[in-house]
C-alpha cells in the first residue's frame, strides 16, 4: 500500500515537472529548480497524507515502510523531476516555431 501511494506521488511530481519544464519556465535552470521543488513538495504531501490516514485509521500503513518510502521519495523524486523538467524545457525549445 505504501509503495503504491509513493508511486502515485512520484508520478504526480514528474507530471507537474513536465508541465513546468515544457511550457512555463523561461530557462533550463529555472525549469530544473521548479522540477526539484515539485518533487520535494509531492514527497512532503505524500508523507503528510499517509501519516494523517495512519492516525485516523490505525493499522492502514506500517510506520517503518512509510518512513522508508518517504526517504526514498525525498531523495529520488527531486532528482528525477528536475531532470524531466530540464529535458522537457530543452525539447520545447528545439521545436520549430512559426
Amino acid at each position: 500500500m505504501e509503495a503504491i501511494t509513493a508511486l502515485v506521488a512520484c508520478a504526480a511530481a514528474f507530471a507537474l515537472s513536465y508541465y513546468f519544464g515544457y511550457g512555463r519556465a523561461p530557462t533550463t535552470l529555472i525549469a530544473a529548480v521548479l522540477g526539484a521543488v515539485s518533487g520535494i513538495g509531492f514527497a512532503v504531501v505524500f508523507f503528510a497524507l499517509t501519516l494523517a490516514v495512519t492516525i485516523l485509521l490505525p493499522g492502514t500503513f506500517d510506520g517503518w515502510t512509510l518512513g522508508f518510502y518517504f526517504v526514498r521519495l525525498l531523495v529520488l523524486a527531486p532528482i528525477g523531476a528536475a531532470a524531466i523538467a530540464a529535458f522537457a524545457h530543452r525539447f520545447s525549445r528545439t521545436k520549430i516555431q512559426f
